[in-house]
């Protein structure tokens, strides 16, 4: 069961990310011209009259809901074009793009019925690559129109066939051999008929266009060109197109199936083409349009020819999603997968290229799924279909030679929160985790059903008991001295800016949230709410202490953080007694090759990238079972969120496969620990690069400062940093966790490192800097300890705190306490939690900064927790850790 909803959510994730190759579509209008075209041809093949029932369509109804979605307004077309109004046209350009991920469009640009189109190359900046379809007619009846009105200028009576025919061969053969062109299309359907004659007949031909010239009578449309329909003329055209496209190696699109009402739909059935399919094999026939309504006849075409291909185009958006469906299930009914090619047929405006893209990725992941689940297909062979159709067929049959582009992970990154919920909901997502961090480091979450949380939740907020903040970890019990009691309630305020799609759970979204207070008529403050940052649920909130620290850091001292973490962790087959899944050590290859290690460590990065989280390196660690993953910078308050739902990828990903990831700082007595090595770097606001001075190692001396003044609340942080009894087996000597109070550069010895990134400044000095704190471990709770480093650090700038010790640059724990004494280092990292305890709460700046009722509610936890651990012996600690953690 875990293998297929990690097959579905593969197939699904490959569907929406995976870039696209728009086969055929039109170029855009310019910003003037798009005035003078309605929205509602996007719909609709109808004109005039007819396109005022288009109102009453399926298609336009559902394209209206979409684009009401991208522009965040009622559903109605009225909304949207009043949108339209007030935005600039490079903006709707760009707003209906971006979210396609289409990376190349192959624009035939014979569609210039409005005139005024942007050139093919405007487009490029909208996707990255744009290229050419060169129309056959259009070429032909511009030079028709020219040697027509060369004889009407003169006394000329009998014109060669080959006054038209030369410069027509030379001008495609020239456009063949253009690296900007990539096919030849025909609209033979809407000239005669695709019953086009494989034999040409030059006489015939030159019968008809002595008779074309001799009536010609302008006026010229304003292209200065002509329409003209003459079967004969046009088969003789078309094949001359044909031997010049086999020539230089590129196909020929043909329009077959509906398109514009001056169509006669019989004639454009694609069978008609089948004798011209056959006398020209070396041929590459493109069907446009899957041939709607002959989807089935383009199909078995592709089927039998090896030179046919099919577009499947146009039916989005013109048709209802049940149509694209069935549609779609047609032509894979029979047609190979490498002859079908993605396309939007996009013109005039963006709205259609973004409605028939989104679309068209619907109709592909709901079939596939369908096909998948009657047995038809494997997952791999489907995601594999999916990619042929999206990307690869196209690539390889114009020769673009592109690489694919994945789209951006984070696909609801700054979104407004009503249009995340929108997607979430299309996407098949039916529950939202609300979840808090609170003090025992534990996360917590409530499940609601989507549509509650938008229709309520997402506004109102969530209740629950105040106390939810101070349950140890040891049970569902509220302890005394924690500030709060099972009186009161608080609210679970969603913060739309963090909900995300939980991959490998893909009916569930998470999303993080702000305490707030919630008062009843018996409160005395009834009527008068403080949901200031002073108020009690305010400090009882991990991520709000954590945004108030950051943000007086910033209006303060013009400061800006970015923290990264790294991950370590053990997969275990069993807890009791532990069992890891492997006894390798660092960095092993054969660490990848035991049971399924490689493939549950895949799926974690790749949940981990969809959730928009960058994971800079992952492999193998010092302990049995023991890995890590190292993931890149943020801002403080996004890291936080992130170590949260990075943290609950590993956990969830690991028991879906049948083992327990666990963040226990030691699993295993007389083995390494698993830490959480905090890294953190700052930038001074306005400052084009940091001071450098003197110093010998480098750094600025609020970098210095900032070191010094964590070194000095040290004790105190480790009651965040090290939160159970168990984590002070980690930080003792030669386990690389530093248990000497000093700090280093490049020694993983010691509790803070500095980590120089290998860029040279001005006067050979390092320019780029972070600060490892290497003693947290995984069962800290990340707003906490961030907001603890970060608090201490400012403190130490603040009062201009200086380091009064050079890094240390041996092991301390090798060091006689001569020695260690010389270099002045003299104090041990702390023995045990009750010390760090202490110690917080003994400091006035982190209860200042954390706020009183923070300190007293996660002091309380603690204190209660070491309680029922003291008459535990290792192992029955651990049992109980390992259950948590």
């Amino acid at each position: 069961m875990t293998k297929v909803i990690y097959d579905c959510e593969a197939l699904l994730r490959t569907i929406s990310t995976f870039p696209l190759i728009d086969n055929h579509c039109h170029n855009l209008l310019t910003s003037d011209a798009s005035l003078n075209c309605p929205l509602e041809a996007c719909f609709s093949e109808a004109r005039g009259d007819a396109l005022k029932d288009a109102s009453q369509t399926i298609a336009l109804k559902r394209g209206v809901q979409q684009l009401a979605e991208l522009y965040n307004c009622p559903p109605t077309l009225d909304d949207i074009k009043q949108v339209r109004d007030l935005t600039s046209y490079i903006d709707i350009c760009k707003s209906c793009f971006k979210p396609t991920g289409i990376q190349s469009l192959l624009l035939d640009d014979g569609l210039d019925t409005l005139g005024d189109l942007m050139d093919v190359q405007s487009h490029v900046g909208l996707v990255d690559v744009a290229q050419r379809i060169v129309r056959i007619e259009s070429i032909a009846e511009k030079i028709l129109c020219d040697l027509a009105t060369s004889v009407a200028c003169s006394d000329q009576k009998v014109v060669n066939f080959a006054a038209f025919e030369e410069p027509l061969k030379k001008q495609l053969e020239t456009y063949a051999k253009s690296e900007s062109v990539v096919a030849f299309k025909s609209i033979a359907a809407y000239k005669s008929e695709l019953n086009i004659d494989h034999v040409p007949n030059a006489e015939a031909a030159a019968a008809a266009l002595g008779n074309f010239i001799s009536n010609f009578k302008p006026p010229i449309d304003k292209e200065g060109s002509v329409r003209f329909i003459n079967k004969v003329l046009i088969d003789h055209i078309l094949n001359l197109a044909i031997n010049i496209a086999i020539q230089h190696d590129i196909p020929i699109q043909f329009h077959t199936g509906f398109g514009d009402s001056d169509l006669d739909l019989i004639a454009s059935n694609p069978l008609l083409l089948r004798p011209l399919i056959e006398k020209y094999p070396n041929a590459k026939f493109v069907l446009l349009h899957a041939a709607y309504p002959y989807s089935r006849q383009a199909g078995y075409l592709a089927s039998v020819y090896s030179n046919v291909y099919v577009d499947m185009g146009l039916v989005f958006p013109w048709i209802s999603a049940s149509g694209q469906q069935t549609n779609l299930r047609e032509l894979l009914e029979i047609c190979p997968s490498n002859k079908i090619l993605f396309s939007t047929d996009g013109h005039h405006h963006p709205e259609s290229f973004y409605v028939a893209a989104i679309q068209g990725r619907e109709a592909l992941s709901k079939v596939l799924l369908e096909f998948v689940e009657n047995g038809e297909f494997s997952y791999e062979e489907a995601i594999k279909v999916a990619k042929q159709i999206m990307f690869e067929n196209s690539n390889k049959l114009y020769k673009l030679k592109l690489t694919p582009k994945q789209i951006d992970n984070e696909e609801y990154k700054d979104v407004p929160g009503e249009q995340k919920i929108a997607k979430l909901k299309k996407m098949g997502v039916k529950f939202v985790r609300i979840g808090i961090m609170e003090c025992s480091s534990q996360y917590r979450f409530h499940i609601v059903p989507i549509d509650r949380f938008q229709s309520y939740i997402a506004i109102s907020g969530l209740t629950v008991a105040r106390c939810l903040t101070a349950l140890p970890f040891y049970g569902d019990v509220v302890p005394d001295n924690v500030g709060v009691s099972a009186t009161g309630e608080m609210l679970l305020k969603p913060d739309l800016s963090t909900l995300i799609h939980l991959p490998y759970s893909p009916k569930h979204a998470n999303v993080h949230v702000f305490l707030e207070n919630k008062f009843t008529p018996i409160d005395p403050q009834f009527g008068k709410i403080d949901n200031s940052p002073n108020s009690l649920a305010f400090n009882l909130c991990p991520r709000t202490c954590l945004k108030n620290i950051i943000d007086s850091a910033c209006k303060d001292l013009g400061i800006t953080f970015l923290i990264g973490t790294e991950f370590e962790f053990v997969l275990l087959k069993d807890i009791t007694p532990p069992v890891a899944v492997d006894d390798t050590t660092y960095s092993l290859a054969s660490s990848f090759r035991v049971s399924n290690n490689a493939e549950i460590l895949d799926r974690m990065i790749e949940s981990l990238q969809e959730q928009g989280i960058e994971v800079e390196q992952f492999h193998s660690e010092g302990a049995p079972g023991q890995f890590e993953i190292v993931t890149g910078p943020e801002t403080p308050l996004i890291a936080a969120d992130k170590v949260v739902v990075t943290r609950q990828t590993i956990y969830d990903v690991a028991a879906q496969a049948g083992v327990r990831a666990t963040f226990v700082p030691k699993p295993f007595k007389n083995q390494v620990g698993n830490g959480a090595h905090v890294h953190l770097s700052f930038k001074e606001i306005g400052k084009s690069q940091k001071i450098v001075d003197d110093h010998p190692s480098g750094l600025s001396p609020y970098e210095r400062s900032f070191i010094a003044g964590v070194l000095h609340h040290i004790k105190a942080i480790c009651a965040f940093a090290l939160p159970t009894d168990l984590s002070y087996t980690r930080t003792i000597d030669n386990y690389w966790a530093g248990s000497w109070i000093c700090w280093s550069v490049e020694n993983r010895e010691t509790p803070i490192r500095v980590c120089y990134r290998p860029k040279i400044g001005p006067n050979g000095k390092y320019l780029d800097v972070h600060f490892e704190h290497k003693f947290v471990d995984g069962t800290s709770n990340p707003y906490l300890i961030f907001s603890a480093l970060i608090a201490s650090g400012v403190d130490g700038i603040k009062k201009g705190m200086q380091l009064t010790t050079n890094p240390m640059l041996d092991n301390p724990a090798s060091l006689s306490n001569e020695e260690r004494i010389k270099q002045g280092v003299t104090e041990r990292m702390p023995a045990n939690l009750l010390d760090t305890l202490k110690a917080l709460n003994e400091d006035k700046v982190l209860i200042d900064a954390l706020g009183e009722p923070m300190i007293r509610c996660y002091t309380g936890v603690k204190e209660a927790e070491h309680k029922y651990c003291e008459k535990l012996n290792f192992e029955e600690q651990l049992e109980i850790l390992l259950k948590r953690f």
